[in-house]
């Protein structure tokens, strides 16, 4: 289902950048009442599966953070099935990891792909056996653009990797997206759709707001409208099942982001019922971040 909605994940070059396993318990909050799981529900996934069983794993990731560098989240696409899970049983990820460079550009990326399973059960419903098959729920993507993000701005890019074991320049290419590409694809003008003021509770200690709060904050905005538009039968039935996040640059507690959304019935095709598409703005006249969320 959606499987063009994530990028495709190239052969391994090199040991160690498949197999990456987590088994992480779901929280109630991370099920909604018919059993489906919240996209962000995906997420921790990726740290348990990558950062964690995989990355850790490789030297040159601590040489690199010694010279300041770093992958930073630039792009994230999370696709949810609608089979029901049960809060009762632990969810298994597997994980991979590709270094990348641009295509027809200089950029260098460390890509991202997580799946996750767990048996089709309901949390108030009996326990399934230890060999009840493993069902899909979820895939994750995270495009990360490698950088030295505490250095002078001129400083910044990062264009070779020199550390033993990591080609100075990866061989497989990438495409850089932007978020005002992901803008222009709404078809029109965005809608206002409220501003909010983030706070402490918005961060984490990366020392910015939290990548998982925008989609958040993004599909309750989006569930205010779809309950205002007479087009939408059973609005409050609607779940995002897709979303793609663009970010150029985080918020901070303190700041305010204006939301501007456009929503449509038809756009995204397939079985989706809804599609909204939208931005984070701040003071200056670009996105901060683009969102595309689709719903079932």
């Amino acid at each position: 289902m959606a499987d063009d909605l994530i990028p495709p994940l190239p052969p391994a070059r090199g040991p160690g950048q498949d197999g990456g396993r987590a088994t992480i318990a779901a929280r109630y909050e991370d099920i909604t009442q018919d059993g489906r799981i919240q996209l962000t529900a995906l997420m921790p996934g990726l740290g348990g599966a990558v950062w964690r069983a995989l990355l850790s794993q490789v030297p040159a990731m601590d040489l690199f953070r010694a010279q300041g560098i770093l992958p930073i989240l630039r792009r994230l696409v999370a696709v949810g099935e609608d089979r029901s899970v049960s809060v009762n049983v632990p969810i298994e990820y597997t994980g991979s990891f590709r270094f990348a460079r641009e295509k027809d550009g200089d950029r260098l990326f460390a890509n991202m792909w997580v799946e996750a399973y767990a048996p089709v059960a309901s949390t108030l419903g009996p326990t399934p056996p230890r060999d009840a098959p493993r069902e899909l729920l979820g895939r994750v993507f995270a495009e990360h653009v490698i950088t030295r993000p505490f250095a002078p701005p001129a400083e910044r890019k990062v264009t070779r990797l020199d550390a033993p074991g990591v080609p100075a320049v990866p061989e497989d290419e990438h495409v850089f997206e932007s978020a005002e590409a992901l803008i222009e694809s709404a078809g029109g003008p965005l809608d206002e759709a409220g501003d909010f003021v983030f706070g402490m509770m918005h961060t984490d200690s990366n020392q910015h707001v939290n990548s998982l709060v925008y989609p958040r904050i993004f599909e309750e905005a989006a569930s205010r409208r779809l309950v205002q538009d007479a087009r939408i039968p059973s609005p409050h039935a609607l779940l995002a099942r897709a979303t793609e996040m663009r970010w150029r640059r985080p918020f901070f507690a303190g700041e305010r982001a204006h939301i501007g959304m456009r929503l449509s019935e038809t756009a995204g095709g397939g079985p989706w019922k809804v599609a909204a598409i939208g931005a984070f703005r701040g003071e200056g006249p670009k996105p901060s971040s683009a969102v595309k969320m689709l719903f079932r």
